[in-house]
């Protein structure tokens, strides 16, 4: 009763000044019409006004009361929700000062004293509480004794300023079933026989079926292992489907089965290696599928022998600890040859690009493939940013030949056309070639290359010929111009140029050596190539000479046959005179493994690595963004020292030689 009163007055009191303002003119008018009665008017109109003041002046107190008292009893409402709300419930002010908790926050937390006033960090310690307390943060998680909270954060004024509520929402066993579900989330592991062909070919007779027999027996008992279904999809290939809990035993066991299937003696001459590609990644099991082969096809493009896992867009390798076995059957190179020559055709004009800093491996596969066009009389062009030293001399014997053409990044640009050709040489990386932002304007692309393959690569390519069994591109590229034509052509220079590149990656035929490797010298010898010649392109002069002794003199034996030299001053062509540097100390009595750090004048470091085989120092330098060969490899940094290079090096070496 009493609010539907102070309602009707409360509604009723903007429209008194009207009234008050209706007595006055009607007074008005009585005292011209009858000033004997205007008198009486006024006198009872002033007791009008005085009641209806007394009585809005009363109600005005009124509400105030009923509004005080309403506020009391909301307040001490939300004093009770608060004190017995069934979620644990923390205050704090900005700046992380603890206001207020309710008994819910100190059962979950396990209080046994007052935390009042203190400093949140000093319960919760992992709390970040300039991150928690952003404007962009309201919900977070947070896991408190094995439990998992989702933990809402709302504002309120406090002491003309900012303070923060959190309530704590219990997740657990939401999390556990989320867990579950992602344990129990199927994968598709592809596996494939590395060589199975040239393995079983060189094996003894009547030998395969007990080295088939045994490859089938010791995969399928892995299976087992961990409860999957295995099938076999061809001689070399295999499938299999298994729980991803189970691949996270296989990853924190390193893949045990690469080392088994390596021990396998039946018969079998050279040794079985497998190579393993497993996805995380995709939202259906057909995704899965499909990024599970492409980590099988980085594997293989990895040398082999080595389980590559992707999950997130990251991928992370296990093995590859084996020297690849040379492929001796040539049908592959052939029929690249053929596809490559049926793309030349087809094109208007074919651009060749090789690596930032061309070393003679890149530049001769170049010209290599550049023969190859002409030979197919298709126009060429060479993309070449700068004559870098090592290709100096060779660059000079070349470009005395008037049908060469040689471009500048970016001059051609505006020449591009849907039927032109890219080809790509030794390097897959698109951010390491001569020219990084001309390779989309392309619509057909090649590539080939003999490094090992990294995670980063050309994408949308026609043809990929990676061959990391391979000498060098010079190799792979002396291949194909035998096969490209009928009656290959090439030039004494051309030939002298594809030599080098042998003898550059191959360490004067040393290193990473097969019979290929020497069928291409010798067609390159019977073409004009003249050893003399290809040694003159290697002679030092004596500054390089000092600085390679210098190198030998600061070299260091971090672990047993490992040597690790650190050349401090800026120098010209360092990367040529580090990795003569490796080479030289590999060639050290007792040392399998070398790494040379070095500067360049302008600052950039890079590392040169080598090894005899008994360590993989592309897996090492790949940790820190490089890549190369089991035996040979290197990276480069910029903005660095050289002895924070170092401090970055040797742990991976440790970690390496301890795994």
């Amino acid at each position: 009763m009493m609010k539907d009163r102070i309602s009707f007055l409360r509604n009723l009191m903007p429209n008194l000044t009207y009234y008050f303002l209706l007595i006055v003119v009607l007074n008005t008018m009585l005292f011209i019409a009858r000033p004997d009665f205007a008198y009486v008017g006024i006198a009872l109109s002033l007791i009008l006004v005085a009641y209806t003041v007394y009585h809005v002046l009363a109600i005005r107190n009124q509400w105030r009361e009923f509004t005080d008292q309403l506020e009391i009893e909301i307040m001490e409402g939300s004093q009770a929700a608060l004190i017995h709300m069934p979620l644990p419930l923390l205050m704090a002010d900005s700046s992380g000062r603890i206001l207020w908790h309710n008994s819910k926050f100190k059962k979950m937390m396990a209080l046994e004293s007052s935390i009042l006033d203190q400093p949140i960090q000093q319960v919760l310690y992992n709390w970040d509480w300039s991150k928690v307390t952003s404007p962009d943060v309201q919900f977070f998680d947070q896991t408190i004794q094995d439990k998992t909270y989702s933990v809402f954060k709302t504002t309120f004024d406090h002491l003309d300023d900012k303070a923060f509520t959190f309530y704590w929402f219990d997740e657990t066993e939401y999390a556990e079933l989320q867990q579950k579900y992602q344990a129990e989330t199927p994968i598709m592991v592809y596996m494939q026989v590395d060589n199975f062909d040239e393995t079983i070919s060189a094996s003894k007779e009547g030998s395969s079926p007990f080295i088939i027999s045994e490859i089938n027996t010791l995969l399928r008992q892995w299976a087992d292992e961990h409860e999957a279904i295995m099938h076999r999809i061809d001689d070399d290939e295999f499938v299999m489907l298994l729980q991803e809990q189970y691949l996270d035993q296989m990853e924190k066991s390193k893949f045990p089965v690469l080392d088994d299937i390596r021990k396998i003696s039946v018969g079998n001459k050279n040794p079985i290696t497998l190579s393993i590609g497993v996805s995380r990644d995709g939202e259906t099991l057909i995704d899965r599928e499909v990024s599970s082969r492409q980590a099988l096809e980085l594997a293989l493009g990895r040398g082999g022998d080595q389980a590559v896992t992707r999950k997130g867009g990251n991928y992370e390798f296990f093995g590859g600890r084996s020297k690849s076995v040379e492929r001796i059957n040539r049908v592959r190179s052939r029929i690249v040859a053929q596809g490559l020559a049926t793309l030349i055709r087809e094109s208007d004009n074919v651009y060749i690009m090789g690596h930032r800093f061309p070393d003679l491996d890149s530049f001769a596969a170049s010209i290599g493939v550049y023969r190859s066009v002409r030979n197919l009389e298709k126009p060429a062009y060479i993309i070449l940013r700068e004559v870098t030293e090592p290709i100096e001399e060779l660059y000079r014997l070349i470009a005395d030949n008037p049908e060469y053409l040689f471009v500048q990044p970016g001059e051609y640009k505006g020449r591009i056309t849907d039927n032109d050709l890219l080809i790509i040489v030794d390097t897959h990386r698109p951010t390491f070639t001569e020219d990084p932002e001309i390779i989309p304007e392309f619509s057909k692309r090649v590539l080939i290359d003999h490094h090992r393959r990294g995670t980063e690569i050309v994408q949308d390519v026609a043809l990929m010929y990676l061959e990391p069994y391979a000498s060098s591109t010079a190799e792979m590229v002396t291949e194909i111009l035998q096969y490209i034509t009928e009656r290959p052509m090439i030039e004494p220079e051309e030939a002298n140029a594809l030599l080098a590149g042998i003898v550059l990656d191959t360490k004067n035929f040393v290193f990473n050596t097969g019979v290929r490797t020497f069928d291409a010298a010798s067609f390159l010898r019977r073409n004009g190539a003249d050893p003399q010649k290809v040694r003159e392109m290697f002679k030092d002069g004596l500054e390089e000479s000092i600085v390679k002794s210098t190198i030998i003199n600061n070299a260091n034996e971090v672990a047993e046959g490992v040597l690790l030299s650190v050349n401090n001053t800026p120098t010209a062509n360092v990367k040529k005179l580090i990795s003569q540097g490796a080479d030289e100390l590999i060639n050290i009595r007792g040392i399998h493994t070398s790494f040379v750090i070095g500067r360049e004048l302008d600052d950039e470091v890079f590392i040169s690595a080598r090894s005899t085989g008994a360590v993989n120092v592309q897996v090492i330098l790949e940790k820190l963004g490089g890549g190369g060969h089991l035996e040979t490899a290197g990276a480069q940094f910029k903005d660095q020292t050289t002895e924070e290079v170092r401090a970055l090096l040797e742990p991976e070496i440790m970690n390496y030689l301890e795994g």
